[in-house]
């Protein structure tokens, strides 16, 4: 029954938050400045009302961090590119084999016109999951081989 959740359960159903967007040709530092600000992990990049790019955290460590590159460039100089998106009404499935298959942690959500319309992200499924099987979630000792000398709260 819950694993028939996952394959049912369509993207617009779950509470997802606003996604960070900026315009296309905007500052990179400015960009990592409002994700910081939104405690976010990523940005879409937009033209117009269209998703061109996403750039992530990992962006920023690889492309910046690590090769010390200009955080004054254009983002779209860093971003990745006309990156796979779904739409709202693909299933939750739909979005965990994307994210499996490709390593994706952020998908851009589109409408049937192509206008950005949001971003399901991993920690949005590890919600959906932690909600779907709450007692393995909340039962579960750190570490599997972990037994404990005495019940909690003795």
């Amino acid at each position: 029954m819950r694993e028939q959740a996952i394959r049912t359960t369509k993207i617009r159903q779950l509470n997802l938050p606003a996604p960070l967007s900026v315009q296309s040709g905007s500052r990179t530092d400015d960009v990592i400045a409002q994700m910081r600000k939104g405690k976010t992990t990523c940005a879409l990049v937009c033209k117009g009302d269209r998703c061109i790019g996403i750039f992530t955290e990992r962006d920023f460590m690889d492309k910046i961090l690590d090769k010390k590159g200009d955080s004054s460039l254009p983002v779209d100089s860093l971003m990745s590119r006309d990156p796979q998106s779904l739409t709202p009404e693909d299933s939750l499935e739909s979005a965990i084999r994307m994210m499996n298959q490709f390593g994706y942690r952020n998908i851009p959500l589109r409408d049937p016109e192509g206008k950005s319309v949001g971003l399901i992200q991993i920690r949005n499924i590890i919600d959906f999951l932690a909600e779907l099987y709450p007692e393995e979630v909340l039962n579960k000792p750190p570490r599997d081989n972990q037994k404990f000398s005495e019940p909690d709260g003795a």
